[in-house]
């Protein structure tokens, strides 16, 4: 099935003139959650609508509709109320009428905080923190107890989540956000009519939260938040784990872990009677089994040691006595004759080391490794998910036999995982128009045209400058990739955002990776040139007819000038030639003196080998893009 088909909003949909639809994000049971641009303040925000196959699931049992939209405003007034820094921001909430085929469907949606980070549980580890205590501890002070704040937030408004998880926890960077307000209770509510249906996750349920979901309340919270951090410890629960009981650490062997242990066990009671009753106490026990891990470490470093109690006996004061007079005695004899020998009297000093308590990392050491591994994606500057590229070994061939292979080793580096869009585009070019000269339709800078804006009539023409700014001149195409644009202009961009182009090599290793390809290039499939674009013209002039002839070196297909049919449909994007300032390429470069590092490759699915060709870095065509990439070591 289509995403058309399964996902409520296309995307490049505009909700009441102010939220695009950029990128279709996740799908629950009732809900979809969409990134979004709001036009007015310039902002990314994540979109939730409650899902149309839902809806139409729904058709048939009013009682089910009415409730899971009562669930949905629930959520908008529960989030609306609360203010921490560790709960998930809300920004609006509306309804509005799309034509999906020859009907319109009304949409009821909340405009919130996007998070374009992971969860909860990428700081946890799939096998559990077990014995490893200062990364608990490491754990606990900067992921848990913030998590124990925003729940006391909600708490403290008579709410309950309900449905607490790792997955529900989004971390912003450093800070971690609860979300998903779908199951959210209060007690100044009317009881919303149950279904027949599990609501929520069973791994995380307490037992009154299963079998009388009415119940459910702060306590049930509580018992989630126990098995979360069971969880953090013992490692992600299994299948086999039974569901709705108290849990235990399966081997506690420290004082502190005992002491977690009770924790968990006392959290995830059974009977709510017996369980924890507040996150105040939940959070003073975790404090004070933390402090006492401190307490412990200290006890062990500063012990004193067994002998010294001799010193309580007489004998051995007096000979302390005697050894200090005979050692007077002995300095003033030194003084008198002098300083013999310095050398043979100095003695190598003995310093006794005294055991660590443990071997385990310190904290510090723990978030130093931890950075040691990139992360599998990053948020560049212009809010463009970057995916991690490890890197490795490319071999180039070329179809001229007397150049041969070559192999070239490619850095680890970050690339977008979507070309830059047409939105991104404009914001920059109002960002540094102060800089800009716009004349005729060429956006230039100094000497270096960045742009063609064309006359505004042609579906790829998107971008105008009326009133001494750069605007959309239709809105619904924002999430477009960008076109029109120079590779002078491609790497102002990127130069603006601390990124980089893409380099011809990097391009040819992300093409010949099967699963790189497909994770990367698979990400315009929402997009195709606006009907009416026209292909770029095939170039005649001598210097770019010469490079088409020899410029190919990706295996050994032959090459295809920019306007050909059998290149294959979808956009194209500028990178930087690999071997700029390193070699010329054919003996008629030499010639035309032809130097430029600006490439044009295709971005096809394809699996045949790719075309590359060389353009004027002042060039631009409308079916011509670009993404950016980045150096690990610049990636923070």
């Amino acid at each position: 099935m289509s995403d058309s088909l399964r996902h409520s909003l296309d995307i490049g949909t505009v909700l009441n003139d102010k939220w695009v639809i950029l990128e279709f994000i996740d799908k629950g049971g009732m809900g979809e959650i969409y990134r979004a641009h709001q036009v007015n303040l310039k902002r990314d925000v994540a979109i939730k609508v409650i899902s149309q196959e839902w809806l139409e699931s729904c058709i048939d049992n009013e009682e089910e509709l009415e409730t899971g939209l009562q669930r949905f405003r629930n959520e908008v007034q529960a989030m609306a109320q609360v203010r921490h820094p560790n709960v998930l921001q809300i920004f609006d909430y509306g309804s509005v009428s799309i034509q999906k085929g020859n009907e319109d469907i009304k949409l009821e949606y909340i405009a919130m905080e996007y998070i374009p980070g992971g969860t909860l549980r990428s700081t946890m580890s799939e096998e559990g923190f077990d014995s490893e205590q200062e990364l608990i501890q490491s754990w606990l002070h900067s992921y848990f107890i913030p998590v124990l704040d925003g729940v006391k937030a909600i708490h403290e408004l008579r709410m309950a989540h309900r449905d607490l998880k790792p997955g529900n926890v989004l971390m912003d960077g450093e800070t971690p956000k609860i979300t998903d307000f779908g199951l959210v209770h209060s007690y100044q509510w009317k009881p919303v009519t149950q279904s027949i249906d599990v609501k929520g996750t069973p791994a995380y349920m307490s037992p009154e939260h299963f079998f009388e979901f009415g119940k459910a309340d702060h306590l049930s919270d509580i018992y989630s938040l126990g098995r979360i951090l069971f969880e953090s410890i013992d490692g992600r629960i299994k299948s086999k784990t039974k569901p709705f009981k108290s849990v235990a650490l399966s081997n506690p062997d420290t004082p502190f872990l005992k002491k977690l242990d009770t924790i968990i066990q006392n959290a995830t009671a059974e009977s709510r009677e017996n369980r924890i009753d507040s996150v105040d106490k939940l959070r003073a026990s975790l404090i004070d089994a933390i402090d006492s891990l401190g307490s412990e470490a200290t006890a062990e470093v500063i012990k004193t040691p067994q002998q010294i109690s001799l010193l309580n006996q007489p004998r051995v004061i007096w000979a302390g006595i005697a050894l200090a007079i005979i050692s007077v005695m002995a300095m003033a004899l030194w003084h008198v004759i002098g300083e013999p020998e310095k050398k043979a009297l100095e003695k190598p000093l003995i310093v006794k080391k005294i055991p660590a308590t443990t071997s385990h990392p310190k904290p510090h050491e723990v978030e130093k490794k931890a950075s040691d591994t990139p992360a599998p994606s990053i948020l560049g500057k212009d809010g463009i998910t970057m995916r991690f590229i490890s890197g490795g070994k490319i071999t180039i061939k070329a179809n001229d036999s007397n150049t041969g292979e070559k192999t070239f080793k490619i850095e680890p580096f970050y690339m977008d995982e979507k070309n830059v869009t047409i939105h991104h585009f404009s914001e920059f070019l109002n960002s540094v128009k102060a800089n800009l000269t716009v004349e005729n339709g060429v956006v230039s800078s100094k000497n270096e045209i960045w742009f063609y804006l064309g006359k505004g009539v042609e579906p790829h023409e998107q971008i105008i400058y009326e009133h001494e700014r750069f605007h959309l001149r239709d809105i619904e195409y924002a999430s477009h990739p960008v076109v029109r644009v120079t590779w002078y202009g491609a790497m102002a961009y990127a130069q603006h955002y601390g990124k980089r182009l893409v380099t011809e090599y990097e391009w040819d290793y992300v093409i010949s990776d099967n699963n790189l390809r497909s994770k990367i290039l698979s990400k315009n499939k929402n997009y195709s040139l606006p009907s009416g674009t026209k292909k770029a013209p095939e170039k005649t002039d001598t210097h770019t007819h010469m490079m088409h002839q020899n410029d190919t070196r990706m295996l050994t297909s032959k090459d295809n000038s920019l306007g050909r049919e059998d290149v294959g449909s979808g956009f194209k994007a500028w990178v930087t030639r690999g071997d700029t300032g390193l070699e010329r390429r054919k003996e008629n470069e030499i010639k035309e003196g032809i130097s430029y590092p600006s490439l044009v490759v295709s971005t096809s699915l394809q699996p045949r080998p790719e075309y590359k060709s060389f353009r004027y870095p002042w060039e631009a065509f409308p079916d011509v893009g670009f993404r950016c990439a980045q150096a690990l070591l610049n990636a923070h």
